[in-house]
């Protein structure tokens, strides 16, 4: 299973911190809530526009239920080999820009990293789909729970799932990080911590 976490900014700041040493990570098993404990590790590769990075990823015991879990940072989503850098833009440019596969692959694509497939774009495509409307929900459940503005449910009325889903996760970021800028360049990490909640 995985464990998502914010352990750095960007794979550079990753790869300095956590290259040899794992993270301080106090979790509890999700199933159990027992104590987890350090379970060695694996490497596996993570691309970003023009580099393929091979990282450690770090493993955790639950020595109650016996499970293993995988603790992952939020610029990687499970089973991508793509930094969510490149799956937020493929994102913008389909449901925000409405341009075509091939024109987005053509943006994205580079040939130092093999490239990127149509067939690729049309999965992450799908993959989004499927978690879209649960993400929704999810946000608007937050909302509804800490704030007082009743006019957030009426305006995502006149807006598309997407608009609405962009819309929510600025309200809801305000409200949990009233401190921090919205990390309008970086937002797909953020979205890997929640989907990981669903």
């Amino acid at each position: 299973m995985i464990i998502i976490r914010y352990l750095g900014k960007s794979i550079k700041s990753y790869l300095s911190n956590y290259q040899e040493v794992p993270p301080c990570f106090e979790g509890n098993c999700p199933d159990c809530d027992h104590k987890l404990y350090r379970h060695g590790k694996y490497f596996r590769s993570a691309i970003t526009k023009k580099k393929i990075t091979w990282i450690p990823i770090y493993r955790f015991l639950c020595p109650a239920c016996g499970k293993t879990f995988s603790l992952l940072p939020d610029f990687l989503l499970p089973y991508q080999i793509h930094a969510s850098a490149i799956l937020q833009r493929a994102w913008t440019l389909r449901f925000i820009k409405k341009i075509s596969y091939a024109q987005i692959q053509s943006i994205i694509s580079y040939d130092e990293t093999g490239g990127i497939s149509v067939k690729t774009i049309k999965r992450w495509e799908r993959f989004w789909k499927q978690k879209e409307n649960d993400l929704i929900d999810l946000l608007n459940r937050g909302l509804v729970e800490l704030s007082s503005d009743s006019t957030i449910l009426y305006m995502t009325k006149k807006l598309s799932d997407q608009q609405t889903f962009l819309y929510l996760l600025r309200k809801l970021w305000k409200i949990l990080h009233p401190d921090r800028p919205y990390p309008i360049c970086g937002f797909f990490p953020w979205i890997n911590q929640l989907i990981n909640k669903i």
